[in-house]
């Protein structure tokens, strides 16, 4: 099978398409980047159709790290500047570059801004299909955070479930104006990969991006490729106007730049509703390609040169002494915080010996060609019905804040003891 390895302990598997065009060396490279949890199997829709991406582009699709078929450690050191790093030595070993990006979610638009500004040869375009605030506040990353914790580390299938259906609802909004299949895809690569009996793992596929700091702002300047910024506008918590607020700091991004609200979408657009991301990403595109109809010749990152400029971000020197050649090196946390990723890794690698795991973990995945009644055995939208199967009301924002409330009552009574 084709992995990348991109530091020790991590093989990124990865899948090459050729254009169906002729002459494939004559068309450019598109990075496909899958949604957080999901994996490259989802970007299926804008491969192969008439009139898709094949058309267009020369394919490499990438699985992240704890994602789809990708082999890897869980780094207490991890953010996002890594995963960044670790697209930028697969691109290198793959001898590809430079190459236009499709990033499916909020995950792959951090991850894709952070490459741009580090490695600016390598990014043609962007087609940002979420725009997150930098940083979760307040509630919501006290939701976040209760959210993750009753995911990884349940004392009751329930508490899972309803941490699954939560992180849900943030994605794909409430279950009515969703078609159940897509629900139930997503909600059964949760069940298949990341159970609480895989709890490391399931930490380690999303910590970076729940987790994540503010990137210096000087990084918005460094980002000089056109970017397309696509975002739903049925979302209950990344919200149009922050948005557009943030994709305006991209002052440098290049010709044809803009900022689109898909209306009546919720976050996850790429795999919700890929009809409208194509209507209009693939417009967008062809006039890009359009204004420079010739392949740019291969480019190498500068490993040294990004870190260096990763320490001048930080204004930390030690940042600079690092091994360039390992993505390892690049990443942004404290000490501190490597701490506690470290100590918090140890604890759920023993809790996850004695959890569990639910019926439809065993089931065959998306890339074995099973069918999707194989694929999910048990639907996890049946949560949402009644005894009689009528659809039943599930007030998901009323468990997000029920957790919120349940969070900062223990943490007032915490202060009350301290007292």
């Amino acid at each position: 099978m084709p992995y990348v390895t991109v530091t020790p302990g991590v093989d990124l598997y990865y899948e090459l398409r050729k254009t169906i065009s002729q002459n494939p060396s004559e068309k450019p490279w598109l990075l496909s980047l899958h949604p957080v949890f999901l994996d490259l199997t989802f970007a299926s829709p804008y491969i192969e159709g008439k009139g898709d991406l094949l058309e267009r582009f020369n394919i490499l699709l990438i699985d992240f790290r704890c994602h789809g078929r990708t082999i890897s450690k869980v780094s207490p050191s991890c953010d996002i500047w890594t995963l960044a790093t670790d697209l930028a030595i697969a691109l290198d070993k793959l001898m590809i570059g430079p190459v236009h990006i499709l990033a499916g979610d909020s995950l792959s638009t951090e991850i894709s801004m952070r490459f741009a500004g580090l490695f600016p040869e390598l990014v043609s375009s962007i087609c940002m299909c979420a725009m997150p605030p930098e940083t979760e506040q307040g509630f919501i990353q006290t939701a976040f955070y209760t959210m993750l914790w009753a995911w990884v580390n349940p004392e009751f299938p329930e508490d899972w479930e309803s941490s699954v259906l939560a992180t849900q609802w943030w994605l794909y909004g409430p279950k009515a104006h969703q078609d159940l299949d897509v629900l139930d895809s997503w909600a059964g690569t949760m069940i298949r990969r990341y159970p609480p009996c895989k709890a490391v793992k399931s930490l380690g596929s999303c910590i970076a991006y729940t987790e994540r700091e503010p990137p210096p702002q000087s990084l918005y300047k460094l980002i000089r490729a056109p970017i397309l910024a696509l975002h739903g506008d049925f979302e209950n918590i990344y919200d149009v106007t922050r948005a557009r607020a943030r994709f305006n700091e991209l002052t440098n991004a290049g010709p044809g730049s803009k900022f689109t609200v898909l209306t009546g979408t919720p976050l996850s657009a790429y795999d919700a509703n890929p009809k409208i991301v194509k209507a209009n990403y693939y417009p967008w595109i062809d006039a890009q390609l359009a204004a420079s109809p010739k392949v740019p010749p291969r480019v190498r990152p500068n490993f040294v040169a990004a870190l260096q400029l990763l320490s001048e971000l930080y204004h930390d020197p030690t940042i600079a002494k690092r091994d360039p050649y390992t993505s390892e090196s690049f990443y942004g946390l404290s000490e501190e915080k490597i701490k506690s990723n470290t100590e918090r890794l140890e604890y759920l690698s023993e809790v996850e010996k004695t959890k569990f795991s639910f019926l439809g973990g065993n089931a065959p995945e998306r890339w074995t060609g099973a069918s999707f009644e194989e694929m999910h055995p048990w639907r996890f939208s049946k949560r949402f019905r009644t005894d009689k199967g009528s659809d039943s009301v599930v007030d998901v924002a009323g468990e997000i804040m029920l957790a919120i409330t349940e969070s900062t009552l223990d943490e007032n009574d915490d202060d009350d003891a301290s007292e």
